[in-house]
C-alpha cells in the first residue's frame, strides 16, 4: 500500500454524523516491519509517517509506548478501543461509536493453549476474557491495546487477529509494542 493511499482519521468519536474535533492527516511515508509474518501474523506493525503534525487536543491525546522489555502479566487489565463489530457477525450499530473493552491480558501460555504452540509468539500479546464475551473483533485490527500504569496511559499493543470474535477460549491476539 503506497503512502499516498492512506487518509488517517484523529479525534473521531462516531464513523457517522459530524465530529468537530476529526483531523484529517495524510501519510508521507509507510514502514512496515520488516520481520512482518503475514502467515503467522508475526511482527504484525508498521509505522506511519504523517505529512502534518496532529495538534493535541482533549480529543486527540499522545500514549506512551512500552518500554524496552516491558513484560505485561496475565490478568493485568487493558483497554482496546475500535468501530470494529462487537460479537460475531455482529456489525456495529448506528451511529458507530467508538467502543471500548475492558479485558484482562492472558498469558502466552495460556493463549497457545487456545491456538496452537507455534501460533503465538514472544511479539505477540493476547486479551480477552476466558469465558468469551469481552475481545476485540474484526474491523479493530490496528487500533491499541491500552493499559494504566501509575496514571499513565501505555500502549501494551496493536490488534492483530483472533478466532472469531469474543469466543470462550480464544482471546484477540495483538502484535506487543515493547
Amino acid at each position: 500500500i503506497g503512502a499516498a493511499s492512506i487518509t488517517l482519521l484523529l479525534g473521531m468519536k462516531s464513523l457517522q454524523g459530524t465530529n468537530p474535533n476529526k483531523q484529517q492527516k495524510g501519510a508521507r511515508n509507510i514502514i512496515v516491519n520488516q520481520n512482518y509474518n503475514p502467515s503467522t501474523h508475526d511482527n504484525d506493525l508498521a509505522l506511519v509517517h504523517l505529512s502534518s503534525s496532529v495538534t493535541f487536543n482533549n480529543y486527540v491525546l499522545p500514549v506512551c509506548l512500552a518500554a524496552t522489555n516491558s513484560s505485561f502479566p496475565g490478568d493485568t487489565n487493558a483497554w482496546v478501543t475500535g468501530f470494529g463489530r462487537i460479537g460475531s457477525n455482529v456489525n456495529l450499530p448506528s451511529p458507530q461509536t467508538l467502543q471500548e473493552v475492558k479485558v484482562p491480558i492472558v498469558s502466552n501460555s495460556d493463549c497457545a493453549k487456545s491456538y496452537a504452540v507455534d501460533t503465538i509468539t514472544n511479539n505477540m500479546i493476547c486479551a480477552g476474557l476466558a469465558e468469551g464475551g469481552k475481545d476485540s473483533c474484526q474491523g479493530d485490527s490496528g487500533g491499541p491495546l491500552v493499559i494504566n500504569i501509575n496514571g499513565s496511559w501505555v500502549q501494551a499493543g496493536i490488534v492483530s487477529f483472533g478466532n472469531g470474535c469474543a469466543l470462550p477460549k480464544y482471546p484477540g491476539s495483538l502484535s506487543q509494542l515493547n
